[in-house]
Parts: structure tokens; sequence; C-alpha cells
């Protein structure tokens, strides 16, 4: 436990993560027969308030717990294993993300809506001395079920996993260019001088019987897509496609109605 939180601590930048420590993670399961560390377990037989295995360690607080990533490539169920032995009930699913979001943990989410006592939610803890730092936080008798995601390296093309709605007041993905605001010619000639590829999603806004409104966006072919139409973000579906989300011309047609989409929480185990 002392090596695993305490060996060569360095403030690092949020961006970018640094690489998993292969040598101290591969070191600890030799020598330790990758064997998972429980401390504080009370007498009576209840949830340790500290685990560790060579993926995750995770250490209760008062009013939350701190996660540490140390394996962000290792098996969910190792993930889950430290989770439910400090008393959360915890389905975990690695799913591939962007480098600069490997290790991240992900949600949390609860399949149907939380509907308890009090919050739950997680934060990112920097600086860190893993791969990724976190805290969560949510009832000790919470009865539900919870979906934490691990953010794993994708393999080339795939796609990345959607981590949320895009900002449609300009989100970009290439450095040194500014998309918001160009047409979608403009945008997807830079995409050609980068060797990149392009998709295409149409931002509409959502408008509420109550005022509110919200944006969703849709998918759509090349062809559905015009030129002269203006770009808001930009963002990486995969390492070599980049989605346009393009603000619908005059002549776009009607407005779809939104409707949900599977997402990666919604997967069985």
């Amino acid at each position: 436990m002392h090596a695993i939180m305490s060996d060569e601590r360095q403030p690092v930048a949020a961006r970018p993560r640094r690489r998993a420590r292969r040598g101290l993670v591969l070191g600890l399961a030799a020598t330790a027969t990758a064997a998972a560390i429980a401390v504080g377990t009370g007498l009576t037989g209840g949830p340790a308030t500290s685990y560790a295995n060579a993926a995750v360690s995770i250490k209760k607080a008062d009013t939350y717990f701190s996660v540490n990533i140390t394996d962000p490539t290792a098996d969910r169920h190792r993930f889950e294993e430290a989770f439910r032995a400090v008393g959360l009930n915890v389905s975990v699913k690695m799913v591939p993300v962007a480098p600069s979001e490997v290790g991240e943990l992900i949600g949390s989410i609860v399949p149907g809506g939380f509907k308890w006592h009090g919050s739950i939610g997680a934060q990112g803890i920097e600086p860190c001395p893993s791969v990724s730092c976190a805290k969560v936080w949510m009832p000790a008798d919470f009865p539900g079920r919870v979906v934490f995601g691990v953010g794993r390296p994708a393999r080339p093309g795939e796609a990345y996993v959607d981590l949320g709605p895009v900002d449609p007041e300009g989100e970009e993905a290439l450095p040194g260019y500014t998309s918001h605001g160009r047409t979608v010619a403009d945008v997807r000639a830079e995409l050609d001088r980068r060797g990149l590829k392009a998709g295409y999603r149409l931002l509409w806004l959502d408008k509420q019987a109550d005022g509110s409104s919200s944006w969703f966006d849709e998918a759509v072919p090349r062809s559905r897509v015009k030129d002269g139409w203006t770009v808001a973000s930009t963002r990486f579906r995969s390492s070599d496609t980049v989605d346009l989300y393009v603000t619908p011309g005059p002549d776009a047609g009607p407005r779809p109605t939104p409707h949900p989409v599977p997402q990666w929480y919604d997967q069985p185990d």
C-alpha cells in the first residue's frame, strides 16, 4: 500500500495524462502475485475502509471515497472487486476513449435515475501520483446499482465512447485551428490537409413547453450537409475521424424528434 500511494509523488499537469507506470504495476503483480490488500475490515465482517489491488486502490474518507487508478488496462472485475470490498454496489465497464482520457473514471451513472437521499457523483483530483485520481461520493446505504466507466485506450479507428453533449458555442478538436464559425467546406479542407476523415452531426435546438431548451445532435451522411453551412464545434470520434457539429441551414428540413440512443452504460455486463 505504501509503495502504491507514496512512490514518486510529483505534481502533474491536467493534460496530457501521463502514461501508466507499467514498471510499478508489473512489479507489484510479480512480487505480490497480484494479491489484493484489504485494510480496516470490521470485527463483524463489514466492508473494509481501504482496499488495493494491481488495478486500483480505494480508501474511505468521512464523506467520500478516494479512488486511484493504477492500471487502466486491467480486467473490469478487478475494479468491481475493489469497489465492493469497501461496500459499494458498483458495476464497471471498460470503455474506449481518446488518449487524453485513458484511465479516467467516467460516471457515476444510476440506471433509472438516482432516487435516494443525499447525492452521488465523482470528481477528478489533481495532482495525481497514479494514472488518474478521483473522489466518489454516494450514500453508504444506497440500495441501487451504480455504473462507472474506466477509459481504456481505443484501438486504431475504434469509436470513442460519447462522454456527453458537445458545446454548441465552440468545442475544438484540432490543435492550432478554430473550427467554430467556419464553413463545412473550410473545416473539411483542413481535415484533408491533416489526413483525417470527417463525420457529420446536425445540432438542433430542442425547445420545451416550459420555456427551457437544450441541444441534441443527429448523425447524418455527408449528402445531408451543405458546404456553406456553419460548423459550431468539432470533436474526435476516433483516432482518424473528426465529427463536425453543424448548424442546420434553412433548407435542412424539419427538426427531427429527439429519441433516446443506447449509451455505453446500457450495455449488459
